[in-house]
């Protein structure tokens, strides 16, 4: 149940001065589970609730391109060709004919820092939706995991059942066969039909219980099927160190939850109210933009005998500055609400270590308590298991009878579910620890793309 001491007080040491936490290797229930492992790293592009959040990414950075456009000049250019008549009462009408065409250039060039603000938000708004991806997805990885164990005690449910079934099957030939040569009566050889009816029932329950998970799991991930194969009958025996999870716990109390992807949205949350803040400082300050502008027109018109056509062109250049002095308190709105903002973000942050912090020491506590349930729980299957084992011997010499074996294994179905059931309570609570701490292994199967 404990790595070495030794091992422990070097791995503690080795974090401690390479700044870094712990490795987890080899603790996690994927190290011991292969049919776990590929649906971790399966899930990263398939999964419904990842796909959703690569999806708010790739708006995010959609969104870029609007802010960037402020910073670009803009070219425009228009063309045309029209006839125009034109009729006075008593008087002959007239047609003139032209052409006419132009392209023009516009560029902000002073706005305070405005637009480069602007873009600033909108990359960290991007940074952030990627930290927000990440996130779901190492809260994904807690819950496949989670599901993926109890689909193993499912199906160690499912397998006791059947095992109930077949006892009951028997008994019931059995009683049959003493019904038919007159030794029982017809009522109780009914009372061994309900008990075959009722094992039946418990066996189709627990057959659809575990159908279910599996589709759960298998939506969760995003795929389409999973084999029976892949799922085994046994959860691995956890390996657990005490030394370990305090270095956890320290380094994360310290200086490792401004590390976590919350704790990053949030900085990044508190820089864009500053952003906020200083565009809405300056939207009563004046602007400066510059233009050029180009156009030509070829106009053709009779008068009398004769057609007068005539080409003009005419080129512009300007630098405009604009000023709005006042917007009837928008700006006060504007700078008070990134205040109020950023306000929010700080007692939301400050809210956010205290409770996490409170919640990994919980969860430190449970592990403790976790492994102590665990050891009784394999304490138990053991001498469980040397009690079959001895009934197969006994057996073997004649003095136990098939229907003792029997028993003497069901209850060592029994004692196995308990203990996979206690299994996975540790598992899940020390998946669930190093994932709050942000150190999960899982998380390597993020693709590069996403981490910024």
């Amino acid at each position: 149940m404990r790595l070495p001491i030794t091992l422990s007080l070097l791995l503690a040491a080795a974090a401690s001065l390479h700044g870094e936490a712990p490795s987890v290797q080899g603790t996690m229930p994927e190290d011991s589970l292969p049919g776990l492992k590929p649906l971790l790293s399966e899930a990263v592009e398939r999964s419904p609730s990842t796909i959703a959040a690569s999806l708010t990414i790739a708006s995010y950075e959609a969104g870029r391109y609007g802010a960037v456009s402020s910073l670009l000049p803009r070219l425009y250019g228009g063309a045309n060709y029209s006839v125009n008549t034109e009729a006075v009462s008593q008087s002959q009408s007239s047609t003139s004919r032209g052409l006419y065409y132009s392209a023009g250039v516009s560029q902000n060039l002073f706005e305070w820092g405005a637009l480069k603000n602007q873009l600033a938000i909108s990359n960290l708004a991007i940074k952030i939706s990627s930290r927000q991806y990440e996130d779901a997805y190492r809260q994904l990885a807690v819950v496949i995991r989670e599901q993926y164990m109890a689909l193993v005690s499912r199906k160690i449910t499912l397998r006791n059942e059947h095992f109930k079934e077949k006892i009951a099957n028997e008994s019931m030939n059995a009683e049959k066969a003493k019904f038919e040569a007159g030794s029982v009566s017809q009522a109780e050889l009914q009372g061994y039909s309900m008990q075959l009816e009722d094992a039946a029932l418990s066996a189709d329950r627990a057959q659809e219980d575990y159908d279910y998970s599996k589709r759960v799991l298998t939506r969760l991930v995003g795929i389409d099927d999973l084999s029976d194969d892949s799922i085994p009958l046994e959860l691995p025996h956890p390996v657990y160190s005490a030394p370990l999870a305090d270095v956890i716990l320290t380094g994360f109390v310290g200086d490792g939850i401004e590390s976590t992807f919350q704790s990053e949205i949030y900085r990044m949350q508190l820089k864009q109210s500053d952003l906020n803040y200083s565009i809405a400082k300056v939207r009563l300050l004046p602007t400066l933009g510059a233009g050029a502008n180009f156009a030509y027109s070829n106009n053709a018109e009779p008068q009398g005998n004769k057609v007068i056509q005539v080409a003009t062109t005419s080129e512009n250049y300007s630098i405009a500055a604009t000023w709005n002095i006042f917007d009837g308190f928008a700006t006060r709105g504007a700078k008070l609400s990134a205040l109020v903002t950023k306000r929010l973000y700080e007692r939301q942050r400050k809210t956010y270590v205290e409770q996490t912090i409170d919640t990994v020491t919980d969860m430190r506590h449970k592990l403790g308590f976790a492994s102590r349930g665990l050891s009784l729980a394999e304490v138990r299957n053991a001498l469980v298991e040397a009690e079959v084992k001895r009934l197969g011997e006994d057996k073997d010499l004649g003095y136990a009878s098939q229907a003792t074996i029997d028993t003497g294994t069901l209850n060592f179905y029994a004692t196995q579910s308990l203990m996979a059931t206690a299994r996975a309570e540790y598992f899940g609570l020390w998946t669930e620890y190093v994932s709050v701490v942000g150190i999960d292994p899982a998380l390597a199967n993020i693709s590069p793309r996403y981490v910024r």
